[in-house]
């Protein structure tokens, strides 16, 4: 009996040795993989494709050339699409070359050849050290998709079905510069029925334009306290709450006013809005005091009939999107207005102008 006991018990060491045995030998193989696996993660990727495009051709996409010409002179003339000015192309190309290692050696903008729209030369270095020669022409007849914007707003005074209809058959996105108060009960209502709209506060401030007839509208006043603006700002955005900005209505006083800007533009700012000047007149100071306020502020020239046409207004408008890269609409809401942008969007794709909201514009 004592045998067999000794017999069970070393077949019990056997198989304690073993398993030892077996689980080192598994801990050892487990090692030698994950340390093949770390040394295989270590080693580069030599299958990995590189970027072997040429630098000029690489400037070439980032400024969206059309075409390439020699000139007598043997330099390289780039054909470049209308609707973003030369000095833009210019900066644009300065600043890929020195994000990629070039460097821009020379730079100046053409006006002696009258057949070219808007001509400069650029010389430059590239990362490998060769010496580009330039001249850049914008084209006067090929636009460049989405290179300049316009943005379209109407100024309303009031709302009804027919003008509602009108608006929601447009086609393009707009914006409607909206009074908040001593509007109509179905004032609010019918404009949640309009669609495709952006919102902005139309607020009536300081100018001799006004007079008892406007009170009820709660201009902004010159002898209004500080507390006063921000009670009339911050009801406005309540009224509108979906309100991306603050136009001017009247204010040719109230913007060379630096302490009343300055009163309106800080609830402004804090409420998300930016500012856009609608008042014309050359001595505003919107633009120094939004400076120091870091704001988003912009001017802008809405439509007159006391000096041109509205066709006329609508086409100057057009061409100034075109040349500059930005341009607005601004007229009243009113259903001939309306039928007279019925096919705008044509026109601006045609040039290569996209048609925006106000915000966006404000961005730019």
């Amino acid at each position: 009996m004592k045998k067999f006991k000794h017999i069970i018990a070393i077949f019990i060491v056997l198989g304690i040795i073993s398993g030892v045995a077996f689980l080192l030998q598994e801990t050892s193989i487990g090692e030698k993989l994950f340390n093949r696996e770390s040394a295989a993660a270590t080693i580069p990727d030599t299958t990995a494709v590189q970027d072997t495009t040429p630098f000029v051709e690489k400037l070439k996409k980032h400024l969206e050339v059309v075409q390439t010409q020699k000139s007598r002179k043997k330099k390289d003339i780039w054909i470049l699409g209308n609707g973003r000015t030369i000095t833009h192309y210019l900066l644009q190309a300065q600043r890929f070359l020195r994000k990629n290692g070039g460097e821009v050696l020379y730079m100046e903008e053409l006006h002696g050849d009258p057949t070219v729209f808007q001509s400069a030369a650029l010389d430059a270095l590239t990362p490998e050290g060769d010496t580009l020669q330039l001249v850049l022409n914008v084209s006067d007849n090929i636009f460049k998709n989405n290179a300049s914007y316009l943005s379209i707003a109407f100024q309303v005074t009031e709302l009804n079905p027919e003008l509602i209809v009108a608006l929601n058959e447009l086609t393009f996105p707009y914006d409607l510069l909206v009074t908040p108060f001593g509007m109509s009960q179905t004032f609010f209502p019918d404009l949640d029925r309009v669609k495709n709209k952006e919102l902005v506060i139309w607020l009536l401030m300081e100018s001799t334009s006004l007079d008892s007839r406007h009170n009820r509208y709660r201009p902004v006043r010159i002898h209004h306290t500080e507390q006063q603006i921000e009670s009339v700002i911050q009801e406005a955005k309540t009224l509108v709450p979906n309100a991306k900005g603050i136009a001017t209505r009247f204010a040719e006083q109230a913007v060379e006013h630096r302490q009343l800007l300055q009163a309106t533009l800080e609830p402004a700012k804090e409420n998300g809005l930016w500012f856009l000047d609608l008042s014309m007149n050359a001595k505003s100071k919107v633009r120094e005091t939004c400076k120091d306020l870091t704001m988003a502020c912009k001017t802008a020239t809405p439509y007159n009939p006391s000096n041109s046409a509205l066709d006329d207004y609508i086409k100057r408008k057009l061409k100034a999107a075109a040349k500059s890269g930005m341009s607005t609409i601004i007229i009243p809401l009113n259903a001939a207005n309306i039928a007279k942008l019925k096919s705008i969007d044509e026109k601006a794709t045609a040039q290569g102008t996209s048609i925006v909201n106000l915000s966006t514009f404000m961005k730019y």
